[in-house]
């Protein structure tokens, strides 16, 4: 009997996220958006200037990767923390893993002061399923989640139990989808082994779920929802990209076959399907890797828009 696991991270999965060197990510939003575009026309240059370089050459680069369009149509509205796009997406990959999946929230979101948020996450998937859906379980939130390691090994936890416990069926389909604080797959390090490729980050799973003695046989395919991008203005950042369609695509694919259709290597879309690897105690990850700290949705928007305050005065 077949299984699915699917593994949801929210920011810079089911929105997009700037990386910004100054301080906290920015998430793409529509006012932030159009606030910045109005300062950049009346020649602003203060301070805060690289954000909204930022904010305004994202929305006019393409999507790339054989998607159509542009960023732009990945902003959230009307003040909400999710594009309906990409929440869309995923619901549509929900839907296509049929009722034998267990949906894993592994966000900061699945954290106690975000129940609000993750009870609005849950309605506008909901929305686009045109029925209930709650999440069928949640990782582990005694650890503190400050770098990518730190994250791939609460999925791993999560997923170790899960076999220990004989809580899945004899063949399981692993799918994680995850930007890790808008990092790099660029060496960091867990259960003592680089993190230089989605494959390293699958193969760490997979022998997280086979180590428990007569587990199943597990598939672990990872969606590396992260791209560093040069707009046409110049402007270069790191960005949490979302969860794109050729990703749901492939998705769909592995479901089915249990690998995804080769797309061949690259920095943002590597695909691989891998069942072994190294287990082990983590390690301090490369501290030039990794962003300092990973804030929420609703303290990059305080943080933003305070940063913006002074700005507006002169407006």
């Amino acid at each position: 009997m077949e299984q699915t696991v699917i593994f949801l991270d929210v920011d810079g999965v089911l929105n997009v996220g700037i990386h910004d060197e100054k301080g906290a990510p920015l998430l793409f939003r529509d006012k932030d958006v159009r606030l910045a575009q109005k300062l950049m026309k009346q020649g602003y240059r203060g301070p805060e200037a690289h954000c909204m370089a930022k904010l305004t050459s994202l929305a006019l680069h393409p999507l790339g990767h054989g998607e159509k369009g542009n960023y732009d149509m990945l902003r959230t509205k009307d003040g909400a923390q999710l594009s309906d796009v990409l929440v869309g997406r995923f619901a549509e990959l929900v839907r296509f893993a049929g009722d034998n999946c267990r949906i894993v929230l592994s966000s900061s979101w699945r954290r106690p002061h975000h129940l609000k948020r993750r009870v609005l996450l849950e309605e506008a998937i909901s929305r686009h399923l045109g029925k209930s859906f709650e999440f069928t379980e949640m990782t582990a939130t005694d650890r503190e989640e400050r770098h990518p390691a730190d994250r791939l090994e609460t999925i791993g936890d999560h997923l170790a139990e899960l076999c220990s416990k004989g809580q899945v069926a004899n063949e399981l389909r692993v799918l994680v989808l995850e930007d890790f604080f808008i990092s790099a797959m660029n060496g960091w390090l867990c259960g003592g082994k680089e993190m230089d490729s989605v494959s390293a980050a699958e193969e760490y799973l997979a022998k997280r779920a086979m180590n428990v003695a007569s587990g199943p046989t597990v598939s672990v395919k990872l969606y590396h929802c992260y791209d560093e991008i040069t707009t046409n203005s110049g402007v270069s950042m790191r960005v949490g990209k979302g969860f794109s369609d050729k990703f749901l695509t492939e998705a769909k694919a592995f479901i089915v076959d249990g690998a995804a259709k080769p797309v061949g290597r690259s920095l943002t879309e590597e695909s691989s399907c891998s069942t072994r690897a190294s287990d082990g105690r983590e390690t301090p990850p490369r501290a030039e890797s990794v962003p300092a700290v990973h804030r929420s949705s609703k303290e990059r928007e305080k943080s933003f828009l305070k940063r913006l305050s002074a700005v507006l005065v002169d407006v």
